[in-house]
C-alpha cells in the first residue's frame, strides 16, 4: 500500500466506522435475511407440484416449502453478522495500526492515481466475470 492509498484507506474508514461496530453488524444480519429469503424463493420456484393442481399437490408443495425460509433466513443473517462483524473488526485493526505507526486521517479526499486503483480494477473484473457466469447458469439451466 503507498501512501495515497494509506491516505484514501484512513480517509473513508474515518467516515465508514462512525456508524460504530454493532449497527454494522446488524445492517449485514439484515443484508443476509434478505439473502436468505431470495434464496428460499429461488429454491421453492424450482419444487412445483409437477404440475399436479390438486390440492393434496399443493398442500404438500407448502408443507415441504415451509422449511427452506424458517432455515435459510436465519442462517443467512447469521452469517452477515459475522462476515460484518469480522470485516469490521479487521479494518478497525488496521486503521488503529496505521494510526499508532504514526499516520494521520487526511482532512480531504485524496487523490488517486491510476496505478493505486489497479488492485481495485482488478478485483471488479474478477466479480463481473462471477457475475457473468451466475447469470449464464440461471439462463442456461433455468
Amino acid at each position: 500500500m503507498n501512501e495515497r492509498q494509506r491516505d484514501m484507506f484512513l480517509w473513508k474508514w474515518s467516515r465508514s466506522r462512525r456508524a460504530g461496530r454493532a449497527a454494522i453488524a446488524i445492517r449485514g444480519a439484515v443484508i443476509g435475511a434478505l439473502g436468505g429469503a431470495v434464496f428460499a424463493v429461488i429454491m421453492l420456484s424450482g419444487m412445483g407440484n409437477g404440475g399436479n393442481p390438486s390440492t393434496e399437490a399443493v398442500m404438500s408443495w407448502l408443507q415441504q416449502g415451509w422449511l427452506m425460509p424458517v432455515l435459510s433466513v436465519p442462517v443467512f443473517g447469521g452469517m452477515g453478522f459475522a462476515t460484518a462483524y469480522r470485516v469490521f473488526s479487521s479494518q478497525e485493526a488496521i486503521y488503529r495500526s496505521l494510526l499508532r505507526a504514526g499516520a494521520r486521517v487526511p482532512e480531504q479526499k485524496p487523490v488517486l492515481v491510476a496505478g493505486d486503483r489497479g488492485p481495485a480494477i482488478a478485483v471488479g473484473i474478477v466479480v463481473a466475470v462471477i457475475v457473468a457466469f451466475i447469470v449464464f447458469i440461471f439462463i442456461k439451466f433455468g
